[in-house]
């Protein structure tokens, strides 16, 4: 069952050849979270890869209306936007539970605060290119709220890893020079995130939280809409891969 969700309509598309759910079959709903001043609209190519590879026991949606709610920079503040992500998940009448959620930059931010939040709720969540271990931007201009090096290890403090979860980290590593990147983070990087900032989230979880890092030769946008085809390609397969496994295993 493949559902486009827009602010408050709600469309039904069959996916392709994929019928309706078996009697008693579970549902599970796959959320696409953007990040900071991002949209709806850069899933695109996740979105055609979910409904064309998830069973018709999955709903998928995009989750509209954040891109001024990531906690930076705004008068709202960080608890805005999941008052925004709890409203929305409330408007589209959809149950918290066999959540996978599917996050990239500051929404898996917003994706870990969710989960602290609302425990049981999500199965999964892959954060692409997360700052789990904060981010300097323009050498040390930073934006206000979850990310700053100051505020994420209160941020990590409380909200630490759900071992509940399974969480899935892909860090990107283009840039391996000083001079690489718009946003030099240190090195490797993907142009705006440091590698290490991303992995840092393993650190976290220890030795009782399930987790799963990558690192790929990826710029902070080609993860799903950048230059290269080829690159969100393999990003987009390497999440619906294990979206897939855990469905099977379910």
């Amino acid at each position: 069952m493949l559902t486009l969700a827009c602010g408050r309509r709600t469309a039904y598309l069959p996916p392709p050849g994929a019928g309706e759910p078996a009697p008693g079959a579970e549902i599970h709903r796959v959320l696409f979270i953007h990040g900071f001043h991002g949209h709806a609209l850069e899933w695109d190519r996740f979105w055609v890869a979910a409904a064309r590879r998830l069973p018709a026991n999955c709903e998928i949606y995009t989750v509209t209306g954040l891109p001024t709610l990531m906690g930076a920079h705004e008068e709202e503040g960080p608890e805005a936007a999941l008052a925004k992500l709890e409203a929305w998940l409330e408007d589209q009448a959809i149950p918290l539970e066999n959540l996978h959620i599917v996050a990239h930059s500051m929404g898996g931010l917003l994706a870990r605060r969710f989960v602290a939040e609302h425990p049981g709720a999500a199965r999964q969540v892959f954060m692409l290119g997360t700052p789990s271990g904060g981010v300097r931007m323009l050498h040390g201009i930073n934006p206000a709220g979850w990310c700053t090096p100051s505020g994420i290890g209160e941020f990590n403090a409380a909200y630490p890893p759900s071992p509940d979860v399974k969480w899935y980290l892909i860090a990107g590593d283009r840039f391996r020079e000083p001079t690489g990147g718009a946003f030099y983070e240190g090195v490797p990087n993907d142009g705006l995130i440091a590698t290490r900032s991303v992995l840092s989230f393993v650190e976290l979880c220890g030795d009782s939280v399930s987790v799963e890092a990558t690192t790929m030769p990826l710029t902070h946008p080609t993860w799903n809409w950048g230059e290269s085809l080829l690159d969100s390609g393999i990003t987009v397969d390497w999440v619906m891969e294990r979206i897939l496994a855990d469905l099977e295993t379910n």
